[in-house]
């Protein structure tokens, strides 16, 4: 099984070009099965048992994710199928086993326009003096992704692979590589953001020098590629520096992207590709969210008092 487990991950990273954060989570899934079942039991032992026992096991796991478990059992389907069209396996065990779970729907959480409002309100300036410099960065940085991430609806791990190679400012266009190395360009509705990215760039060439400018599109306090853990505390020290009651965080703000163009009229399809979903039904979520707009319009337009009130 342990041999079997490392060509599978060897088959997803080189053939299929999955990314380093989905080879991660397969190695974890598949330690977990393997935890179960034994990591030096033979592949002729394999058994469709295997499959529901470590399924019953997870799902009676306290404080295990329902959504989760579901994503354990179709890693562990990925590597039966793989094991079954290498002829590794002489039979299916998927043929024999049913299991269904039924994930609770929880709409995205986004941020009121008020709220944005309230965020991007204040802009900071870059100090050049050590003493105060360092968080005088990080809230400027701070500012700066939370404006990215709104307009573009980003993954925040999207936005720390970008070079500054990828963008192509003439166009206003960045080239992201999302899930599944699946390529698309994310475009700006202006430039005023693009001209705010090239005043940090400035900002960052007097600061750190010219060495790591084609490293990253933004930076820490020490000069190093920001991080996911990095801009996830600058952005919530940021939030709470404007009072904002609500913790605040990256995937909120590509929440808020997407409700914020659907609720402008634009079509569910260009926001499909905005976001880097694979399916519309993932976007359609959204329109949960934007439906108190839509209730809004109908009760403005008061169709009953012009149905039943009198021409005289």
């Amino acid at each position: 099984m342990a041999e079997a487990c490392e060509r599978f991950l060897n088959y997803c990273q080189v053939e299929r070009q999955l990314s380093l954060h989905t080879i991660r989570a397969y190695r974890h899934d598949l330690s977990c099965f393997t935890g179960l079942t034994g990591a030096q039991q033979p592949l002729e032992a394999f058994s469709a048992a295997w499959i529901e026992t470590a399924a019953q096991s997870w799902s009676s796991t306290p404080g295990l994710k329902v959504i989760t478990v579901k994503r354990r059992v179709a890693c562990i389907k990925a590597f039966v199928r793989w094991l079954f069209r290498r002829r590794l396996l002489s039979f299916n065990p998927l043929e024999r086993i049913c299991l269904e779970f039924k994930i609770p729907k929880r709409l995205p959480r986004n941020l009121r326009t008020e709220e944005i409002k309230q965020l991007v309100a204040w802009t900071p300036q870059a100090s050049d003096h050590e003493g105060a410099s360092r968080r005088s960065w990080d809230q400027l940085t701070a500012r700066l992704v939370i404006e990215v991430l709104t307009l573009t609806g980003l993954r925040i791990g999207e936005l720390v692979r970008i070079r500054p190679a990828d963008m192509d400012r003439q166009l206003g266009q960045i080239r992201i590589v999302g899930k599944g190395n699946r390529e698309r360009s994310v475009s700006f509705p202006d430039q005023v953001t693009l001209l705010r990215l090239r005043t940090y760039q400035e900002q960052v060439q007097r600061r750190f020098g010219d060495a790591t400018l084609a490293s990253a599109l933004f930076f820490n306090g020490l000069g190093r590629p920001a991080n996911e853990q990095y801009l996830r505390r600058v952005i919530r020290r940021y939030a709470e520096s404007t009072q904002l009651t609500r913790r605040i965080t990256p995937h909120m703000l590509r929440h808020t992207a997407a409700t914020q163009l659907l609720e402008a009229g634009l079509d569910m399809r260009f926001v499909q590709r905005l976001l880097g979903h694979s399916s519309i039904t993932t976007t359609e979520l959204y329109t949960h969210v934007a439906d108190h707009v839509l209730r809004s319009e109908i009760a403005r337009a008061n169709v009953r008092e012009r149905l039943e009130t009198s021409d005289n």
